[in-house]
């Protein structure tokens, strides 16, 4: 194909992990013409809506898929913990590049240690998962948080949070530092499924998918399938307070896992490895989805 057509959300991040991707896809296909096309999402259009149980599924990724199937683009870029646990018929996930950074910052607006938080500290995320599990340390009041990185960190610099958590390879990629940054322990607060890895969306079958396909890393894919397949297996949207993280060592695929009640008052957290990510994620949901009805 001597053209290739890349979609994207318009956001700084999203225009910045395309252009990423786009860098790769010249390099591997210098005769073909890659081209960004920027297409709004209802994240983007409703930036200031609220994250709650009335936010559509498919928010971040649904615009992006429909022109896939419209053939208006060829290749989709997305951040992979947006995309929705249902594959959408006729698309497929042709590449799973290189994952970023898996953990979340902290960034207050004075130097501290994690323990050290002032009680009832304003923390930023519209996570419900960020916000059981910074609850778990203590008096803290959460504030939802919407809008780009650099919004973000502009309410944190104007005095209205003590704290805001993002993903560490959101900022890594921005190349946006902050005096006051705290790495959070994965043990503790488990990242998203997905969090930090890049899903390469094509039609399937298409001229595209060969092609998307050169950037595809093997461990990167399969620690993204297990920690999707323990979200699919819990039918766990964007408002359920979980994470799960997957290390790969060879063939060896481990999971770590943590999932709250609803009003966030358990948790339980697990560990399964094998061979197999999807019956290693699968295995480890059924058993701590087991374990938190015994507690509720």
């Amino acid at each position: 194909m001597s053209r290739l057509r890349v979609g994207t959300r318009g956001s700084d991040l999203a225009l910045k992990q395309t252009e990423w991707v786009c860098e790769r896809l010249r390099a591997a296909l210098p005769s073909v013409d890659i081209e960004q096309i920027v297409i709004k999402t209802h994240g983007d259009i409703a930036a200031d809506q609220h994250i709650d149980e009335s936010w559509p599924v498919g928010a971040f990724v649904s615009a992006l898929e429909g022109a896939l199937l419209e053939q208006r683009i060829d290749v989709a870029v997305h951040s992979y913990k947006d995309l929705q646990t249902t594959p959408t018929p006729g698309l497929s996930i042709a590449a799973v590049p290189v994952r970023e950074a898996v953990h979340d910052v902290l960034l207050t607006a004075t130097e501290l240690q994690l323990h050290e938080l002032p009680p009832g500290a304003r923390i930023g995320t519209s996570s419900p998962r960020r916000a059981a599990q910074m609850k778990t340390l203590g008096d803290c009041e959460i504030v939802p948080i919407r809008g780009n990185v650099p919004t973000r960190i502009a309410k944190l610099q104007s005095g209205e949070l003590d704290g805001v958590i993002l993903a560490a390879a959101g900022l890594r990629r921005l190349g946006i530092g902050h005096p006051n940054w705290i790495d959070l322990p994965t043990e503790s607060f488990v990242p998203a499924p997905g969090q930090g890895a890049l899903a390469v969306q094509v039609r399937a079958n298409s001229d595209a998918a060969e092609s998307a396909a050169l950037l595809d890393d093997e461990p990167s894919r399969r620690g993204v399938t297990a920690e999707r397949s323990f979200l699919t297996e819990i039918n766990a949207g964007c408002h359920t307070p979980t994470g799960a993280l997957a290390t790969i060592k060879a063939t060896s695929v481990s999971l770590l896992a943590c999932l709250f009640s609803e009003d966030h008052g358990h948790r339980v957290d697990g560990y399964e490895s094998g061979t197999d990510p999807t019956a290693v994620g699968a295995a480890l949901a059924r058993r701590l989805l087991s374990e938190l009805r015994r507690l509720d």
